[in-house]
């Protein structure tokens, strides 16, 4: 598991609750939905914290929201896959959410179209 955060300090705001703040879990927020989403909380300064393997997302989608949303506190990224319940406890024993998006998934929307099976 990597932990990317351009303003990780310890500890952790992402770890302890905060009167007024609310903090999302997004999985698979690298993706199209999970980014989109991603932008519409941090935009109504809820606190975000993204957990994507990478496997359908991209990286890039992470930075460009990384750099709108520099502020301490705000958004950090966690590679890990959702499979890996080590991973997954780990997470949420250092992170105080109060809200979970689950957009994680293995499915293309152009492959979910054609053989939606």
């Amino acid at each position: 598991m990597l932990k990317q955060s351009p303003t990780f300090t310890s500890p952790s705001p992402f770890s302890r609750h905060e009167t007024g703040v609310t903090h999302v879990l997004v999985t698979g927020g690298a993706g199209y939905i999970g980014s989109h989403a991603t932008l519409r909380l941090l935009k109504d300064s809820y606190r975000v914290t993204i957990v994507d393997n990478l496997s359908r997302g991209n990286i890039g989608a992470v930075k460009v929201l990384q750099r709108l949303f520099p502020e301490p506190g705000r958004l950090q990224f966690i590679y890990a896959d959702l499979g890996d319940a080590k991973a997954v406890n780990k997470i949420f024993a250092e992170n105080a959410f109060d809200a979970v998006m689950h957009f994680a998934a293995v499915a293309y929307v152009g492959e979910s179209t054609l053989d939606p099976l």
